[in-house]
């Protein structure tokens, strides 16, 4: 049995098919019940929208194409599901897939999602690697998402050295802290190398003894948490306060303190999620929340596709959810 058509449909009810084009894009003027008799008929036969025929007359697909790093982090999760409200508040799909932060499965990946087609590509660029056409030749908006990217995208970051500097001057101007470690992070990511030079810029600022004297770098997971805990120790460092390259780390972090019974260091994430509100203790983190930015990025596109004048180069700016980890008083929020 083939699939059934609108024209089918315009019988079965008693309209034209222009009328029932009408009634399945919510346009024209139309009374209620012609509206009501044309969706019965499509109930009634089964009748499925044909998006691919649908492309071809409007060169559009309805999708936004999303290439995220990994999906597992909440951070992304948290990021993903916010473009995806705001998609389809615009009337659009998602197509999400995840790099693993790996160049050549990036460029594979975007050069599928060029194929599908989607009408507009979010990307986190991979550490190493262009995407893999030049943006600027492509014939649809691209944005890149977390990270500024390599080349003249436009791109949609967090203020990440301003982000450094709010936990330093936390740390070290509000509680006294002088030795501080920074923990996790890809080494050559931009958002880490940001965070680091907000934060010793921070450190210059305060005037005190205060010192960053160490960086280990990471992936960004709990196991990895822990792994990094366990080089911390190893390197015989003294420190009093941790910077964490995100809250999953922070998490690590504060479960190692618990074990061995150390209550005297202070502890931020990055990241702000939700989770970490319910933590224990609850986590002190820098954020503009990953929800927002990916709604952000999705409203981004759907300006790009309406041909709407947009920002190249966005920044938002981060704030300070202070909580317990860092040594705050118990009830602080």
């Amino acid at each position: 049995m083939g699939r059934v058509t609108l024209q089918e449909v315009a019988e079965h009810a008693g309209v034209s098919r222009a009328t029932a084009s009408m009634v399945l894009r919510n346009t024209g003027r139309l009374s209620q019940e012609t509206r009501d008799r044309v969706r019965q008929s499509m109930s009634e036969l089964g009748y499925v929208y044909h998006r691919g025929a649908a492309t071809l007359r409007t060169r559009r697909s309805g999708i936004l194409g999303l290439l995220i790093t990994d999906v597992s982090n909440p951070f992304f999760s948290s990021m993903t599901l916010g473009f995806e409200e705001a998609a389809a508040t615009g009337g659009y799909m998602t197509m999400v897939t995840n790099t693993l932060d790996d160049a050549a499965r990036q460029s594979r990946l975007a050069q599928a999602m060029l194929e599908y087609p989607v009408d507009a590509l979010a990307y986190t660029p991979v550490i190493e690697g262009p995407l893999a056409v030049r943006p600027e030749e492509l014939p649809i908006p691209v944005l890149a998402v977390t990270r500024r990217p390599p080349d003249q995208t436009p791109y949609l970051t967090v203020d990440d050295v301003a982000a450094g500097r709010l936990a330093a001057e936390h740390l070290v101007s509000f509680h006294t802290y002088r030795r501080l470690v920074y923990l996790g992070g890809p080494k050559g990511a931009r958002p880490r190398d940001d965070r680091i030079s907000g934060a010793r810029q921070a450190i210059r600022g305060s005037r005190t003894r205060a010192e960053l004297v160490g960086e280990f770098s990471g992936l960004v997971s709990v196991d990895e948490g822990i792994r990094l805990w366990g080089e911390l120790m190893a390197s015989g460092l003294s420190f009093d306060a941790v910077l964490c390259h995100s809250d999953l780390i922070a998490y690590s972090v504060l479960a190692a303190l618990r074990a061995t019974g150390r209550s005297d260091v202070g502890v931020i994430g990055f990241d702000g999620l939700a989770q970490s509100k319910v933590f224990f203790p609850p986590v002190t983190s820098v954020a503009v929340g990953p929800t927002r930015l990916g709604s952000e990025a999705a409203a981004w596109l759907l300006r790009s596709i309406e041909g709407l004048e947009v920002e190249r180069r966005i920044e938002l700016p981060p704030h300070l959810e202070v909580r317990n980890s860092c040594g705050c008083p118990v009830g602080t929020s």
